[in-house]
């Protein structure tokens, strides 16, 4: 009695863990490669324990193995719960090693044969049109995918169908089935959490397809099957934006886009919080108001959409976040002027001069880095001391990319005392300024006094090159060589020096290492492709772990 106690036991622990075992592999496996738990808790330990063999392999990728001992399953359990599983899992082993015909052919329709009522029968009608589409096979995957529909219609291999087929109609052109399908998504089938994000997807791309045709009440019929309040609103302005810019941007579709903005606006306004109680309502209201200017700078509504941003500011009370958004209006549409002048208007006059200088600064706005740095340093004047890092770095910053050495060099050499626990990088962006105006000797002292490594092995290195000193370039490259990281763009620049110093055999050498030794990394390419141009020298790359 003790024993047999004992036995029952063993027996429920040896359950629990097989049960643990088996969610802990559904999370490593996919939905179309996971028993089903139900199966997994009927089946006897012997028949589990092969079964987790063979799914130990696979995990591993070891799909030749694995796919045996799948086949030794069937052969010693062919009438077990789990032999229609196993059969499936040696199919996907086929897929691994690329034999998808093989595994179409012996091993999906072999589910579906011999266990036709079975969950894996129709994840295995669901993977033969998955496999052809992947072959390149459309039409064979059109085929697989209607019958997989017509024979398990109340599976979620069903919606799979359904969902793939929509991309295969896409490549196609066949815009009439696509829109049926998502038609039959959003409006027919039950929604379930394990089919909620597929129909939520189908309702976005049948609004997106009605808002493309001007045709908003369907569009918005399409989202309310998927959102409501304010979610909705903000996907009707996310999914209304592209249409109404490429409507309104096609002569003969521009009423089309301009009704479509409308609409979109008028129901965004009407859903706007009408009261200002609340904080939350404050947001809410700031938020729609932000989606219908939007709307009309996609509908290239320069008048409306400044005009939306003004009426926000007496709703809400102007603040700095409207005028900031009212000056990026106008800067957008290179009024630069009107753009300062809300800047100026700033309660944070710090923020407020930030904008300023930093349009200076930018050589897509009004660039002028004189007037940029005058703006910095103002703010200096006026901001706590303890900030003056900060400025300085974006005064050394306008000065570097305007290519004013001198001055760039001056500012970094100031950020030296504001900012001395960066002083490795003013110390290579001072070395850089001295490169780039062709000060090489004196770049390379700059650099030795940085700690950037590995970068500033390079930087070394690239100045030895110049001034044709290729021992020392060397030296500073094997270096750079101790750091993993930079060992790949290492190797291979040795192998460049070596070639520009005019020793052939050593280039070669140093190239085909980088083949040998990275052969993951992106350097191994571009040697392998230089031995091939320049030297027509074929290497396979390999033959050595990334560890080395």
């Amino acid at each position: 009695m003790v024993a047999d106690t004992k036995t029952k036991g063993l027996t429920r622990a040896l359950a629990a863990a097989s049960l643990v075992f088996t969610l802990t592999s559904k999370a490593a496996l996919g939905y179309l490669e996971q028993i089903p738990v139900e199966t997994f808790a009927k089946m006897r330990e012997v028949e589990r324990y092969q079964m987790r063999i063979a799914e130990k392999l696979y995990l591993r990728g070891e799909f030749k193995a694995a796919m045996s001992e799948y086949e030794k399953y069937l052969t010693l359990y062919e009438r077990s719960l789990g032999a229609p599983y196993a059969q499936l899992m040696w199919s996907h082993c086929l897929v691994k090693q690329r034999k998808v015909y093989t595994a179409i052919r012996e091993g999906f329709l072999s589910v579906i044969d011999y266990w036709p009522d079975s969950h894996e029968a129709a994840l295995a009608a669901y993977l033969i049109g998955w496999n052809y589409k992947n072959a390149g096979e459309l039409p064979n995957a059109e085929k697989a995918y209607l019958r997989a529909i017509h024979d398990y219609e109340s599976h979620h291999v069903a919606v799979l169908s359904k969902w793939d087929l929509t991309e295969l109609y896409g490549e196609q052109k066949k815009q009439v089935q696509r829109v049926a399908i998502w038609k039959d998504l959003s409006y027919k089938v039950k929604r379930t959490k394990e089919n909620s994000s597929i129909l939520v997807s189908a309702s976005r791309s049948l609004c997106s397809h009605h808002f493309y045709n001007g045709d908003f009440p369907e569009g918005l019929k399409a989202l309310e099957t998927s959102y409501k309040t304010t979610s909705l609103i903000y996907y009707i302005y996310i999914h209304a934006r592209s249409p109404v810019n490429t409507l309104t941007g096609d002569p003969n579709k521009k009423p089309l886009g301009e009704k479509l903005a409308d609409q979109a606006i008028a129901y965004i306004r009407k859903q706007t919080p009408a009261t200002v109680g609340t904080d939350d309502e404050k947001k809410q209201i700031h938020k729609c108001y932000s989606y219908m200017a939007d709307l009309h700078a996609y509908a290239r509504r320069d008048r409306e959409g400044l005009q939306t941003w003004e009426q926000l500011g007496k709703i809400l009370g102007m603040d700095d976040g409207i005028r900031s958004s009212m000056a990026d209006w106008h800067i957008a549409r290179k009024r630069f002027a009107e753009g300062r002048k809300l800047h100026e208007q700033f309660q944070d006059k710090i923020k407020g001069l930030e904008k300023i200088a930093d349009v200076y600064a930018d050589k897509r706005k009004d660039y002028q880095p004189e007037k940029a740095v005058d703006t910095y340093n103002r703010i200096i004047s006026l901001d706590d001391k303890e900030n003056k890092g900060t400025w300085d770095g974006k005064i050394a910053a306008t000065w570097f990319n305007a290519k004013k050495w001198d001055e760039a060099i001056a500012a970094y050499q100031v950020l030296l005392k504001s900012a001395p626990d960066k002083f490795g990088t003013w110390y290579r962006q001072i070395g850089l300024c001295y490169e780039y105006s062709n000060r090489i000797p004196t770049a390379i002292q700059s650099y030795r006094q940085s700690d950037d490594f590995p970068k500033v092995y390079f930087d070394i290195a690239r100045c030895h090159r110049k001034l044709k000193q290729w021992k020392e370039a060397l030296v500073v490259y094997h270096q750079a060589r101790a750091d993993k990281g930079a060992a790949p763009e290492a190797s291979i620049q040795i192998g460049f020096t070596y070639e520009d110093s005019g020793s052939r055999e050593n280039a070669i050498k140093w190239f085909q290492q980088t083949c040998k030794l990275y052969p993951k990394n992106s350097q191994a390419s571009v040697a392998h492709a230089h031995l091939q141009r320049e030297y027509k020298i074929s290497i396979t790359l390999g033959g050595a772990t990334d560890d080395k």
